[in-house]
């Protein structure tokens, strides 16, 4: 290979990366694109992606604690420095969208098997034995893969809601992060 087809291939791997940089920059709210700082626990769980360690990632605290910032942002930094997995990152919407009748298998399946599974704001809806026997074959699978998954709450009994099984998953070889602090949202 020439000098030239290695300057193409770079300019095109830069261009690429560039573009996917931009797609996660557009998805992502813009109430949730001012900057601040990134949680320990949450830097060193996106730093494991890249050496395929990284698992569950559960972020815990109150309302407006930057919960939600901070899966968007350890993403967002994974991704400008080449992290190419696919992401599927689900609002309480979403996860209502897909698990209301009728639902939506094919969603549910690329859940269980995408690269990073974030589900944001889980229990800001009471989860009932449906929704729990729709998310219990997703946490399993990803669990029994090891697939990185990103859970954010501010439920305070997550054995109430989603029952022994699921919380055992989702806590096992976990980076637990529990924010605390003002809500951030109350001054704006």
């Amino acid at each position: 290979m020439n000098s030239d087809d290695e300057n193409n291939i770079a300019e095109w791997r830069a261009e690429r990366l560039r573009q996917r940089v931009a797609d996660f920059q557009a998805r992502r709210p813009i109430l949730l694109r001012d900057a601040g700082q990134l949680n320990d626990e949450v830097a060193e769980w996106g730093s494991r992606l890249f050496d395929n360690t990284a698992r569950m990632l559960v972020i815990t605290g109150d309302t407006g604690t930057a919960k939600t910032w901070n899966v968007w942002e350890v993403l967002e930094r994974a991704i400008k420095v080449g992290y190419a997995g696919e992401i599927m990152f689900l609002t309480s919407a979403e996860w209502q969208d897909i698990i209301g009748p009728p639902r939506d298998l094919e969603r549910l399946r690329k859940m269980r098997t995408v690269n990073v599974l974030v589900v944001d704001d889980l229990g800001s809806f009471r989860i009932n034995d449906w929704q729990r026997d729709l998310l219990g074959p997703v946490i399993d699978e990803r669990w029994n893969n090891g697939l990185p998954t990103a859970i954010t709450s501010n439920m305070d009994d997550f054995d109430a809601a989603l029952g022994e099984r699921l919380t055992s998953r989702l806590g096992d070889g976990a980076i637990v992060a529990m924010l605390e602090g003002a809500d951030l949202r109350a001054g704006r």
